[in-house]
């Protein structure tokens, strides 16, 4: 008699996970090839740690970065500006930068909670050759967001991701708080279906230490870290959302394609982290 160890779940997640793309922002970087036991991510270009928010999940508040740049251009086809802090903060070094990453020739994606974003810059950004926009937004209402960046500028960085998806390939990067933000990513996903926004991509929530405290006033942290519940948020949201690629980052989607569904059905990732530092070569170029 065989014994089969599965139920209609684990199908639906084998489904989920088979249906999903990699983001655009993710081709190119080393994550991708599981085959690699170091990868790095794409080089990036710091402008500065200093934010206009206070977002409880972050981790730039919690470490000092250099400016400067960092990775090994000739490895790689793609260059982030800004992987801590607010590069619009200084919107000049931003234009410096993305002079510098088309002057290699590489492919140029720019990382912002979107609040000083003008159609100005956005202009002057596509006249310099900025390729991808990634947006970080992870509520659909101004309650929610306030609660989770300590601002009120909801409205502004909506209409300014509206306005950047007429001009970029536009990303918006969400956190996923179980218990807190679950619907609301769901109606988020339903509002970017209307604009010209190319992708969402669904981030795990990753708890530091320093920053439990706060974080545990909102969602269920004993939940944090569940596969299943991450990829049945996700197809909630691309059954609303038919316009956009959903998705989740491509070192974690490569790693779930091995798996079947029982495994899916029955994992966590360890969402438990130290402050994350940059493994790649620092070169301290002013921009």
């Amino acid at each position: 008699m065989k014994i089969t160890l599965r139920n209609p779940i684990c199908d639906e997640l084998e489904n989920i996970v088979k249906d999903l793309k990699v983001i655009k922002h993710c081709i190119g970087c080393e994550g991708l090839n599981l085959k690699n036991d170091d990868p790095h991510h794409h080089p990036t270009i710091e402008i500065t740690t200093e934010c206009n928010h206070d977002c409880i999940f972050c981790y730039s508040k919690l470490t000092s970065v250099k400016a400067g740049l960092y990775g090994d251009l000739e490895k790689f086809k793609a260059v982030t500006i800004s992987q801590y802090g607010e590069p619009l903060i200084y919107p000049e070094k931003v234009k410096n930068a993305i002079k510098f990453v088309k002057s290699k020739n590489l492919r140029c994606d720019l990382q912002t909670n979107g609040s000083l974003l003008t159609e100005s810059l956005l202009k002057e950004f596509k006249e310099l050759g900025l390729d991808i926009l990634m947006i970080s937004l992870s509520s659909d209402n101004k309650k929610s967001h306030s609660i989770l960046s300590k601002e009120v500028n909801f409205d502004k960085i909506l209409e300014n991701v509206k306005i950047s998806s007429n001009y970029f390939h536009t990303i918006v990067r969400s956190v996923y708080i179980p218990g807190f933000n679950d619907d609301e990513l769901v109606n988020l996903g339903r509002i970017l279906n209307e604009t010209n926004v190319k992708e969402m991509m669904i981030h795990q929530l990753v708890i530091h230490p320093e920053n439990l405290k706060e974080l545990e006033t909102t969602g269920n942290l004993n939940e944090v870290g569940k596969i299943k519940d991450l990829l049945l948020l996700i197809q909630k949201i691309k059954n609303v959302a038919p316009n956009l690629n959903v998705t989740i980052k491509g070192c974690l989607l490569v790693y779930l394609k091995t798996m079947d569904g029982f495994i899916l059905n029955s994992i966590n990732s360890d969402c438990i982290s130290e402050v994350p530092t940059i493994k790649r070569e620092y070169n301290p170029i002013l921009f």
